[in-house]
């Protein structure tokens, strides 16, 4: 144990100073930048003139919220500086605004939402990147704004200048932690949802639930990560999936703790209760937005009231178990929620407050701390469980295990013969009995006894595998249960069980001699299994009395070195 420690010790070390290492030599190498896109823009956030309905202000900086009316437009002007000619592209972002640009009072560029018929798709927030006309230096640029949404109806975000390539760099530079975050939790959810539908090891949907959930909230976090314009263009899917993510997180969170953490039946079905609720908000939220009642945004604000008061009904629910049922995994659970839900307050904190720079900033920290405590503890689950199951299987297997000859037993017997029936097809029963055990173990000792028992479970199984399963169901009794009914099938068997039986007789100084019986059971026929299986016992002892007779006539004959020794011998 202690040189295993040193060894960790030594990597750990090792790993640590190869970074510092690396570090160290990337910062004595720092004056050549060999990036392939450069930083080469122009950020325009002073010197702006506003102007709505007869209010104007000049020298203003950007980021700026007007207190302007949804629906209202309003302007923002700007003399554009003398700049290199190659950067002549815009930036700016859309905060679920309509756009049109004029540079010099002629229009260049418009960014609306197009009214659809039927569905009504929802307004996105998008990043908007134009390019402008030759001789753009000097010329005053003009933004005019409008938007149906009351949280962002004013908002005029930072405009950028600089080079295409530069500004697409700027864009992905922005969101690259979240985009990060998105990966890491997406594999995580993946891998835990794969791990839960191959896994027998764990009996609840724990590791399902959790894969949902945190596939959920990595494809939240990279829709606020205002990266999704680098995959695809989709309207519905770029303003809709942070809000559709939203209550599949609650759902997915609530019906994960009811599988984990809680004991009392009414906690559980509250959780269940509770996850009912935010699919009903979910497809709610999807109908008013398609008919063009609500937009996602309006029906976020009741979304927000339901998880805070999930909030506060789980850490009720909690400090309830802690103090009737003592439970400890809410006691360990409690400690990891406290850290999401932080996250979570802070994050309904900045939407309230219009603080939308700082979206999913929180919850990014929030997610990775709470779900990696999650997957490590899903995984010490998941050890326990596992060497549970080990025990169970071996406890399994030592309860149909015979121990005399290492098959199985009269337990394993009857529970696959209760399996056979339940098919309601026919199969075939043998019975076997091995002839004078007593009589052997009188005369040559328990251990000849039990050797005669184990030669004739290894030749039984040598003849009758695969199509049949051997038992050892008594002192000097056995069964074989086939579904394979062909009487060749069994005849055949039987000779290739009786031949080395014969030829191992022949080494020892007691006979090796076996009563057979068989028959196949029909259930058309044989209505009460019980008697069935005294057809075939009665079959065996009828092949007894006749093996008996045929010795007593050999007796007759002359004595014989397998023959019993004396007349008044048990027989």
């Amino acid at each position: 144990m202690k040189t295993e420690k040193r060894s960790k010790c030594v990597v750990i070390s090792l790993v640590v100073l190869f970074i510092l290492t690396v570090l160290f030599l990337a910062s004595v190498n720092s004056e050549e930048d060999l990036r392939i896109v450069g930083e080469n823009l122009l950020t325009l956030s002073e010197n702006w003139t506003i102007r709505y309905g007869d209010y104007q202000e000049q020298a203003v900086s950007l980021p700026v919220s007007l207190d302007v009316t949804p629906g209202t437009a309003y302007e923002a002007s700007l003399v554009l500086p003398s700049v290199a000619n190659q950067m002549n592209y815009i930036l700016l972002r859309s905060s679920m605004q309509d756009i049109v640009v004029y540079l010099a009072g002629q229009e260049i560029y418009r960014a609306e939402k197009l009214e659809t018929q039927g569905i009504t798709s929802p307004i996105a927030s998008t990043w908007v990147m134009f390019k402008l006309p030759q001789d753009f230096q000097g010329e005053t640029l003009t933004l005019v704004l409008k938007s149906e949404v009351a949280a962002f109806s004013g908002h005029i975000n930072t405009v950028m200048l600089g080079e295409d390539s530069s500004l697409v760099y700027y864009v992905f530079k922005q969101g690259f932690s979240g985009f990060i975050v998105f990966l890491v939790l997406f594999a995580m959810g993946l891998l835990a949802i794969v791990f839960s539908i191959f896994t027998k090891s764990v009996a609840d949907n724990r590791f399902l639930y959790l894969g949902l959930l945190v596939i959920a909230t990595s494809i939240w976090i990279l829709s606020e990560a205002k990266l999704l314009q680098f995959f695809l263009g989709n309207r519905y899917i770029i303003g809709g999936i942070s809000y559709l993510m939203v209550p599949l997180m609650g759902a997915f969170f609530s019906l994960y703790v009811k599988e984990t953490i809680f004991v009392e039946p009414q906690n559980k079905r509250l959780m269940q209760m509770m996850a009912g609720l935010y699919l009903f908000l979910l497809i709610a939220s999807m109908f008013l937005q398609g008919w063009g009642i609500s937009a996602f945004i309006e029906t976020m604000n009741i979304m927000f009231i339901v998880i805070f008061l999930n909030i506060m009904v789980f850490a009720f629910l909690v400090v309830s178990e802690l103090v009737k049922q003592k439970n400890q995994n809410a006691t360990q659970f409690f400690k990891y929620m406290s850290v999401l839900s932080i996250s979570v307050i802070l994050e309904g904190i900045a939407f309230f407050t219009n603080h939308f720079d700082y979206t999913s900033a929180f919850l990014r920290i929030g997610s990775l701390v709470f779900f990696g405590l999650l997957l490590m503890d899903s995984y010490l689950y998941f050890k326990r469980s596992l060497q549970s199951q080990k025990e169970r299987d071996l406890y399994e297997t030592l309860a149909y295990k015979d121990v005399l000859t290492g098959g199985n037993n009269r337990a394993a017997f009857e529970r696959d013969f209760e399996k056979l029936r339940n098919k309601e097809e026919s199969f075939r029963l043998v019975l076997l009995d091995l002839n004078e055990l007593k009589y052997i173990n009188d005369h040559f000792g328990h251990g000849s006894g039990d050797e005669a028992i184990k030669t004739l479970y290894r030749m039984m199984h040598n003849a009758f595998m695969p199509e049949g399963v051997c038992y050892r169901i008594g002192g000097d009794e056995f069964a074989i249960l086939m579904e394979n009914t062909a009487e060749t099938v069994v005849k055949r068997s039987i000779i290739q069980m009786r031949k080395p039986l014969k030829r191992a007789e022949s080494h020892v100084e007691y006979p090796l001699e076996v009563a057979i019986g068989t028959d196949v059971y029909d259930a058309w026929i044989w209505e009460n299994l019980t008697r069935f299986y005294h057809h075939v016992d009665q079959k065996m002892y009828a092949d007894k009395l006749e093996i008996k007779k045929m010795r007593q006539a050999r007796l007759a004959l002359g004595p014989n070195k397998k023959a019993i020794g004396s007349v008044d011998a048990p027989l």
